[in-house]
């Protein structure tokens, strides 16, 4: 009896071992993948202040070209990398699969609701659900490999979300520029740190 209460503490102590070496696995691929929330940082948060001037400062009609160029950028930069990465990489873990369906499934969803809502002319819920669909990405891939950070910037990303719903456009523009440095840039240059750390 001794000897089977044994074995199987030792296996659940191996078990959650197992576990912990997983997520800092995870944590050591997400620190790698910095590059992907610097560039969708930035490229947002360009956006966002490139729109706002257009509007406000040179009344330019056509102000939302902005995203379909720099978005359209920010897709072959991103398409440039993953093909380069999944070439280079001889084995895919179980969470990299796990963030790898994650963004996929978040990918085709916001581009239904972009869709529809840009077909239904309702420009002023694009950004409240943009950063409701940026606080489910970022909040569950924190959650997966246990990065505070991210989880944090999903929340802040969720309360924005339902702040902007209440805002004029322009002023949306600004609150998802504050957002987008919290919750993608600032732990983009964390997760650099870490990618860093961890090679040294």
């Amino acid at each position: 009896m001794e000897t089977f209460d044994e074995n199987r503490n030792f296996n659940h102590e191996d078990g959650l071992k197992t576990i912990y070496a997983m997520i800092q696995k995870a944590k050591s691929t997400i620190g790698g993948n910095y590059r992907y929330y610097l560039l969708w940082g930035y490229l947002v948060l360009s956006a966002c202040l490139l729109e706002f001037i257009l509007i406000r400062l040179v009344h330019f009609n056509r102000h939302y070209i902005v995203w379909p160029l720099l978005m359209g950028f920010g897709a072959v930069v991103t398409a440039m990398w993953a093909i380069r990465q999944k070439i280079g990489s001889k084995s895919q873990s179980h969470i990299g699969r796990v963030m790898g369906y994650l963004w996929g499934g978040w990918l085709i969803s916001f581009l239904i609701l972009m869709l529809f809502a840009n077909l239904r002319q309702e420009y002023d819920v694009i950004l409240p659900l943009t950063l409701a669909m940026y606080g489910l990405g970022i909040f569950v891939s924190g959650g997966v490999v246990d990065f505070k950070p991210l989880i944090i910037g999903g929340i802040i990303s969720w309360m924005a979300a339902v702040l902007t719903f209440f805002q004029p456009y322009t002023l949306q523009l600004l609150l998802v520029s504050v957002v987008i440095i919290v919750s993608y840039i600032i732990p983009g240059h964390m997760l650099r740190v870490l990618s860093k750390n961890q090679k040294a």
